[in-house]
């Protein structure tokens, strides 16, 4: 690997980072250690996690998840608290230093930009017929004068040899990220015998559930048959 991606650097950056083995461990404690589930169409504590999770996977692409909110499983998990080792052959921080080492040097050689990694912040992932990560780190622009640390964010994919960069970017600001527009999520059908179940945003008699802007009913309502693809619990 490039020496550049993997030069040590000692520039000033905005805000304390965790470090990488730390941020990886997990919760030692069992006490402590948040007991996830599968959730079933039926719960409503469900839905409404879901629809948050929907809403905070859309805002930021996937990137920036509070885990800390959910008690159930969802399309992907953390790669930082994950309690079980995600691959076979290295650790949690191994893999996630890899992951992004990789989507460093690939965009170096792809872009002719001179990034250097420093420090890991976030990782999400997901298991695609491979392995999708959603990675956040900071790292140098040694091109720029002086050098310059920012946070970056990348969301990739690695089967065997094969890898594949979806997005490398400088991580948007909160009003970036604040302007996004979240759509509901597809209908929902978790039984076959009974109506799927839909989301939506809340009409002039409905309260939104906390946290989203969305609302859900079990009755097939608002539902258009010529566009439903629906997804399962």
């Amino acid at each position: 690997m490039a020496d550049s991606v993997l030069m040590e650097v000692n520039c000033r950056r905005p805000e304390k980072i965790p470090k990488l083995d730390k941020a990886c461990e997990g919760s030692k404690s069992s006490s402590k250690q948040r007991v996830v589930k599968w959730g079933k169409g039926e719960d409503d504590e469900y839905l409404r996690q879901y629809l948050l999770f929907h809403y905070q996977f859309e805002k930021t692409q996937g990137f920036s998840i509070k885990w800390e909110q959910f008690d159930y499983f969802f399309r992907s998990r953390s790669m930082d608290n994950s309690p079980k080792q995600i691959s076979q052959t290295r650790s949690n921080a191994e893999l996630i230093r890899e992951m992004t080492l990789t989507a460093i040097e690939k965009h170096n050689e792809a872009h002719g930009t001179k990034l250097v990694y420093v420090e890991h912040v976030e990782g999400n992932y997901q298991f695609t017929s491979g392995l999708t990560c959603w990675l956040t780190f900071w790292a140098t622009d040694m091109a720029s004068f002086p050098p310059q640390s920012k946070i970056y964010q990348a969301n990739v994919w690695r089967r065997g040899q094969h890898f594949h960069t979806f997005i490398f970017r400088v991580k948007p600001t909160d009003e970036e990220i604040e302007s996004v527009e979240v759509q509901p999520p597809s209908p929902m059908r978790y039984e076959f015998d009974k109506p799927p179940i839909v989301f939506s945003r809340p009409g002039p008699e409905d309260e939104a559930l906390p946290g989203v802007p969305f609302v859900f009913n079990r009755t097939g309502a608002g539902l258009d048959p010529d566009r439903f693809t629906p997804s399962w619990s």
